[in-house]
């Protein structure tokens, strides 16, 4: 097998192939949409319904966290946030966000979650009181 030998320009082989400056650019087709904005975020109807663990060691199940380390410890503030950030990204059903999110607790660890933006602005459409509390935090 022959290998190419680097001959002076960047991309160009002895040869005289020109092996990317001549690709055409890959542009996604007209009206695509990224998947942040195709993803199917669920949103509660209301925080109080959100009735979810405040305290202990919660497993969440495979549909929100296949990492292997579904086990959460809420004593643990970045293990809590990381366990809200799990559930908001990945809650497939209201039910879900009932079950395992706690509307005050929400409300408190919300400046400091790192969501997908259009995640984040979805939520803080719905209550505007999420947005605050980034405001307020600032």
């Amino acid at each position: 097998m022959r290998g190419y030998q680097y001959a002076g320009g960047v991309g160009e082989f002895p040869d005289g192939a020109d092996t990317w400056r001549h690709q055409p650019v890959s542009r996604p087709p007209l009206g695509y949409l990224p998947y942040g904005e195709r993803k199917p975020y669920v949103v509660a109807d209301t925080l109080t319904e959100l009735s979810g663990p405040t305290c202990g060691v919660v497993t969440l199940p495979r549909h929100l966290d296949w990492s292997g380390n579904a086990d959460y410890d809420l004593s643990r503030p970045a293990r809590m946030a990381s366990m809200y950030k799990a559930v908001l990204t990945e809650a497939g059903s209201v039910a879900d966000l009932r079950t395992w999110l706690n509307g005050e607790l929400l409300l408190r660890l919300w400046p400091t979650l790192w969501l997908p933006p259009q995640l984040r602005r979805r939520w803080e459409e719905r209550f505007p009181e999420l947005a605050a509390t980034r405001t307020n935090a600032a």
